[in-house]
């Protein structure tokens, strides 16, 4: 039973093989000259191509059961290739089917091959790894194309790619890879042809391919690039982007300078990668660097550099910087268009004793190389000196003596004094002029008169 089972599977294999096609002479004739007509009987060649190849690749398509030799046709021996099915493959090979062999001086075939059309075949994106698919028809109407080379021209390479025959399409056709030439670059073509007399031909061709130019990685915090070879410095809550090409297959990491890696979020759209990092607090103080980019980015929780701020004895500025501000340095204060230098201990500063009044400003460069400044709300103000003892004027002197009844009166003062004298010394001095004035002038004067006449008489007697 088993060997019936295999004998009918084998039958039924052997049933479901199609039949080979065949191809041989309808005449015992084996050689053939220009102009002699080569008649076939053909089996099972239904859809099928049949090409007629000698011994130096030219090649033939025979259409229908009979050949005509031409002067083109090379001498030797030919053999007879089936295709199928828009296959390139060979279905079968018939060898030695029959022999040229020109018996007079033949015409010599002295034309060029020409180019009727060329494609190529890419992705819309012409990338390093990418593969050119070209495909030419050529004509030569006399001894045939030989061969075909494509001809690849760039600013960093040159290649050459040869086309061969696809003897379904009759096309030249090849792929070629481009793994030589570099993102950006413009590629121009040519095409050699050569026939099987050896005339040759280059084509310059108005093809031209442009390889895609991959978009550079850059970083972006608030919507804003960071350039390479640059410091950055950001805030916690916020968020860093990391926007790479659309063809990127390696995706760097961000690394703080004590070693801790920090994964990225990776999203894709349409035309790139997008890598986010939001900033954490844990984060705040250490300086950030993503691989394969020259950029350092400081990480801060305050944007307030000093969490104290001290003046002492109105000479002395001291303060506390704060941690995230560490690495500020160039420390120094302004006052009064004078600069006095600081000295830091740790992220504690002291000034110098400040000799002049004003305003103060603090002046710093941060870690991005950036100068800054801010005007305190301390202000050195001028010290008014206080007199040891009070002095205390003397009070005005008044004079107690009575104006003579015949004095002359004092001259003036040539300033009056602002003092006025005490309202009784001002009454008793008024009584005494007005009582002196009441005696009229000629009184004293009869009365002197009358006591010298008194003593003459009294002379005479």
């Amino acid at each position: 039973m088993t060997i019936l089972f295999w004998m009918f599977i084998s039958v039924q294999v052997f049933a479901a093989e199609p039949e080979l096609p065949m191809i041989s002479l309808e005449k015992e004739q084996q050689i053939f000259t220009s102009g002699e007509v080569i008649s076939f009987h053909i089996e099972n060649a239904e859809k099928m191509k049949i090409v007629l190849v000698n011994e130096q690749g030219q090649k033939r398509l025979l259409d229908g059961e009979t050949y005509t030799v031409t002067d083109f046709d090379l001498e030797g021996s030919y053999r007879a290739e089936f295709y199928a099915n828009d296959n390139p493959e060979t279905i079968v090979t018939v060898d030695d089917l029959f022999q040229v062999q020109q018996l007079k001086e033949v015409e010599k075939d002295e034309t060029a091959p020409s180019l009727t059309d060329i494609t190529f075949a890419h992705d819309e994106d012409v990338l390093h790894t990418s593969v050119l698919h070209v495909a030419a028809d050529l004509a030569d109407a006399e001894t045939g194309v030989k061969q075909a080379i494509l001809i690849i021209h760039s600013d960093s390479n040159d290649a050459e790619a040869e086309l061969i025959q696809n003897n379904w399409t009759g096309k030249f056709e090849g792929e070629v890879p481009l793994e030589k030439f570099q993102p950006g670059e413009k590629l121009i073509f040519q095409l050699k042809l050569v026939d099987f007399a050896e005339n040759e031909i280059t084509i310059d061709l108005e093809n031209t391919i442009q390889m895609y130019q991959p978009n550079e990685p850059h970083l972006s915090y608030d919507a804003v690039d960071i350039t390479n070879d640059e410091k950055k410095i950001v805030q916690v809550g916020n968020q860093i982007k990391l926007t790479l090409d659309k063809y990127t297959t390696e995706f760097p990491e961000a690394e703080t300078e004590s070693g801790n890696k920090i994964p990225l979020k990776w999203q894709k759209n349409a035309n790139e990668w997008i890598g986010s990092l939001t900033l954490t607090k844990e984060l705040s103080g250490e300086i950030i660097h993503f691989q394969g980019m020259n950029i350092a980015i400081l990480v801060r929780s305050t944007s307030e550099p000093f969490a104290e701020i001290n003046l002492i004895n109105n000479t002395v500025l001291t303060g506390i910087i704060n941690p995230d501000f560490a690495l500020i340095s160039a420390l120094s204060v302004e006052v009064n268009g004078q600069i006095f230098r600081t000295v830091r201990t740790d992220n504690s500063f002291k000034s110098a004793e400040i000799s002049t009044t004003g305003k103060i400003i603090l002046h710093w460069i941060d870690w991005d190389g950036r100068a800054y400044s801010k005007q305190l709300s301390q202000e050195i103000k001028p010290v008014i000196p206080v007199p040891d003892k009070e002095i205390i004027a003397p009070p005005p002197v008044i004079p107690n003596e009575k104006e003579p009844i015949l004095a002359k009166p004092a001259p003036k003062p040539s300033t009056e004094s602002s003092e006025k004298p005490p309202k009784k010394q001002a009454r008793k001095e008024t009584s005494t002029k007005n009582k002196s004035s009441s005696i009229p002038f000629w009184i004293p004067a009869l009365m002197i008169i009358g006591v010298i006449i008194f003593s003459g008489n009294r002379a005479m007697k």
